[in-house]
């Protein structure tokens, strides 16, 4: 387990002054990333072996969003690392210690060579201390479209710099900062997932399509022949945030 503290700061609020979705994505790659820097197997020493982590899906169960202001710790659990692939659990928890939001994210470990995945070396293996996974709904990785619902096509959107991160693709919280500002409202749903099919990179351009029902709101976003980048999709919407 690794942990930080903080507090809820203004740039990270939405216009109800609650942590925004986004935001709560941003905590939760930076406490695994701070792990890893920890332990000595972080980005660097990573791209020194060529070599990343690339993740694989996300899902985030919200239970309540907390305030401007508000003591916050950010928890990561490592519970399952083999062959290829690597499950990490997530929590954020008030000063209280109650749970204010849970997740579960698949990671790849892959050459950036050849983009390929490579077998999870010893040191990175012996790195992690796996904990016991946190209880919750799994849901798993695969995100379907509504049935029955034609997808609206949306503009498309040039991959630029700004979009890109330390591996020089599409973060994976950026689709769902894209993807966040196309349906008003989903900024407040209480369950985010994501599905990520493979990686985008400077000068090739997103093209989102939307499949939208009362209670769920799924973003496909892909490349310009269909192909996609990411999947999206925010439900559980609710008035209490």
């Amino acid at each position: 387990m690794f942990s930080f503290r903080s507090r809820i700061r203004y740039s990270e609020c939405d216009s109800n002054g609650h942590l925004a979705l986004t935001a709560l994505l941003n905590y939760f790659q930076d406490c695994s990333t701070l792990q890893s820097e920890e332990l000595g197997i972080g980005v660097k020493a990573l791209h020194e072996k060529g070599t990343m982590w690339v993740v694989n899906s996300w899902q985030i169960d919200i239970g309540r969003f907390p305030e401007l202001g508000e003591e916050v710790e950010t928890i990561t659990l490592p519970y399952d690392i083999k062959g290829f692939f690597g499950r990490r659990n997530f929590c954020m928890k008030d000063a209280s210690g109650e749970y204010l939001a849970k997740a579960d994210s698949l990671w790849t470990y892959i050459s950036m060579a050849s983009g390929k995945p490579e077998r999870i070396p010893d040191d990175i293996l012996r790195g992690y201390k796996m904990d016991t996974r946190l209880e919750m709904d799994y849901l798993g990785r695969k995100i379907s479209n509504p049935a029955d619902i034609e997808g609206r096509e949306m503009t498309g959107i040039p991959v630029t710099e700004y979009l890109l991160d330390a591996n020089h693709h599409v973060n994976n919280g950026k689709y769902v900062e894209l993807a966040s500002g196309m349906v008003p409202g989903v900024n407040d749903a209480k369950r985010l997932r994501v599905e990520y099919r493979k990686q985008a990179f400077l000068g090739e351009t997103i093209i989102p399509t939307l499949y939208e029902t009362k209670d769920r709101v799924v973003i496909r976003m892909s490349d310009t022949t269909g192909n996609p980048y990411a999947i999206v999709e925010f439900s559980d919407f609710r008035s209490d945030v």
